[in-house]
């Protein structure tokens, strides 16, 4: 169960435009929301006098406003910024906070483009795999060539949000785009697995044989995929299927097809939330 906000303050007539976020808030709560759904796009420009007045005008947050201004007037830092507002509202754990704060740190110096991919890295990280491609494939278009030692890794993390959406043909495409241009072994067993798993067996033989270039990482997605298996032996998952192969061996229909009906209705489940984001 989730921590219980109380909100703070009042929902404003007039909201405020985040510009950094390109979003408009109506309440400290949404403006903190943003703050912790995308550290990466938080930059001095959020320390805005506007901002500060709106809180203090608008949603009846005075004190807030206040401290805001002063710390405003001497120039502090935007964490500083924008960890008083967390703070304030209590919005977030120290741990979380902490995390913003690491954020903000890592971001010191790095150029718009990086900070653009740390997002989507972020974006990625917890699992929001469909805003991670839109992010990356806009970062990708616009990427001008003095950051072209960027795209590398953008291809591969691209694949790698296309693999944890099973949409293995797509993320094979990119992760052979990464391996191009990088030539790390990563990026080609990447390739090669997802390849794998979305051919046929022998569709899969096939291409390696007439790819020469490739038997020597496949010989290491041939051992991956045996620790993986030896993994899988210890789950859930296959203390379920052994007892599907025990009704199914037993004569036991209805509950065999039973069985299937709930894990096909739970995947089908976990899929929905997994693109959902």
């Amino acid at each position: 169960m989730g921590r219980i906000l109380l909100c703070t303050g009042k929902y404003a007539k007039n909201p405020y435009y985040v510009e950094s976020f390109c979003a408009n808030v109506y309440c400290v709560e949404e403006l903190c929301y943003l703050f912790m759904s995308n550290p990466f796009s938080i930059d001095r420009d959020i320390m805005d006098k506007k901002l500060a007045e709106w809180l203090d005008e608008e949603c009846g947050l005075s004190e807030l406003g206040h401290q805001l201004l002063k710390l405003f007037q001497r120039g502090s830092q935007p964490g500083i910024f924008v960890g008083m507002i967390l703070d304030y509202v209590n919005y977030c754990t120290p741990e979380e906070k902490e995390k913003i704060e690491e954020v903000l740190q890592n971001n010191a110096g790095l150029t718009d483009y990086e900070k653009r991919k740390k997002q989507a890295d972020f974006l990625l990280k917890n699992g929001r795999l469909k805003l991670a491609i839109e992010e990356y494939d806009s970062l990708i278009r616009q990427l001008p060539d003095t950051e072209s030692a960027l795209s590398p890794s953008l291809y591969h993390n691209m694949g790698t949000a296309y693999a944890g959406l099973f949409q293995f043909e797509m993320a094979a495409k990119y992760f052979k785009r990464a391996y191009e241009r990088s030539g790390q072994s990563e990026s080609g067993i990447s390739f090669l697995m997802a390849r794998r798993l979305y051919l046929s067996e022998n569709q899969y033989i096939s291409f390696i044989a007439e790819h020469g270039e490739y038997h020597g990482l496949s010989m290491e997605v041939e051992k991956l995929l045996e620790r993986v298996r030896g993994t899988f032996e210890t789950t859930r998952e296959n203390r379920m299927l052994s007892a599907l192969e025990i009704y199914k061996d037993e004569g036991n229909v209805a509950s065999y097809y039973d069985e299937i009906d709930k894990i096909i209705s739970e995947k089908k489940d976990e899929y929905r939330e997994l693109v959902a984001r």
